[in-house]
């Protein structure tokens, strides 16, 4: 049976603003979103191309949602020209419609994060998107302070080739061991059997400097298993002056998955590839 190659992107979702947890914060959004009707819930991606979230299969404690969201672009309807005769004909398309894409994702609840595995293609919608998809329905929820969504990249085998894509490094924090409070270096012995397993030591560049080379530094170190540091959050700007944030977890995990395809429209199988999504799941557990 035919396969389709599909890239997984890793992200957390987080909050930028909110009075409650991120996972407490999802789950809302997602029952408001659900509640409206399928034409209520579309919005205008980036025109001419527009999209809507269509599923949403959660579990039973709603710490795990499988989403189905999709988009299509519309006023392009060239005739369509058959692979073997090269015959032409009309396109029963009206300007109005667009072939359907879907985007697949998972959203997990581990530990107080939302880790997110995202099917990445190039006609689907992107996690910038889906963050923008989800803020303005967040906008209609009561809450004293509004929830707006936000996003981290996990990187690990490419964390070093984002870290040289980003054209300025701002901020860096370092997730330690809570045991380092008791090392020579704090000398803090009291209790800490109320403090968090991690430690977070936030490093911030001066003024237009960049603090790539101490961000390399820290992965490398990472990496080599062989000391207290646990994982590493970079905050960055690129060429086009963007945020880009990432955070590496110390994880092995796959980049793509190879679902079956359905032999007469060409997509790819939903069910197969939810299946191949949560076996990557598993390296987060």
């Amino acid at each position: 049976m035919a396969t389709k190659t599909r890239k997984i992107g890793f992200y957390y979702l987080t909050l930028a603003s909110g009075d409650t947890t991120v996972e407490n914060a999802l789950n809302e959004t997602l029952d408001y979103i659900n509640s409206l009707s399928k034409v209520d819930r579309n919005r205008t991606i980036k025109n001419p191309k527009f999209g809507f979230l269509d599923n949403i299969n959660s579990n039973a404690q709603n710490t795990k949602h499988k989403i189905i969201f999709k988009s299509a672009s519309h006023s392009f309807r060239p005739p369509l020209v058959h692979r073997d005769t090269i015959a032409e004909r009309e396109s029963p398309k009206t300007m109005e419609e667009g072939e359907t894409q879907k985007t697949h994702l998972i959203t997990k609840a581990i530990n107080g994060d939302i880790i997110i595995i995202l099917e990445k293609h190039l006609a689907g919608m992107t996690i910038q998107q889906i963050k923008s998809y989800l803020n303005y329905f967040a906008s209609f929820l009561e809450a004293e302070t509004q929830i707006r969504f936000d996003f981290e990249t996990i990187a690990k085998d490419n964390f070093l080739e984002e870290i040289e894509s980003l054209s300025r490094v701002v901020s860096a924090d370092v997730y330690v061991d809570k045991q380092l409070l008791g090392s020579e270096v704090l000398d803090y012995s009291e209790r800490t059997s109320t403090v968090k397993h991690e430690v977070v030591v936030s490093v911030k560049a001066k003024n237009r400097d960049s603090i790539s080379d101490f961000a390399r530094d820290v992965y490398a170190k990472l990496n080599s298993g062989q000391n207290s540091i646990q994982r590493l959050r970079v905050v960055g700007r690129n060429n086009e002056n963007n945020i880009v944030k990432i955070n590496t977890d110390f994880i092995e995990r796959q980049e793509y998955v190879n679902p079956t395809v359905n032999q007469v429209t060409g997509e790819i199988r939903t069910s197969d590839l939810f299946n191949e999504m949560e076996s990557v799941l598993q390296n987060f557990n």
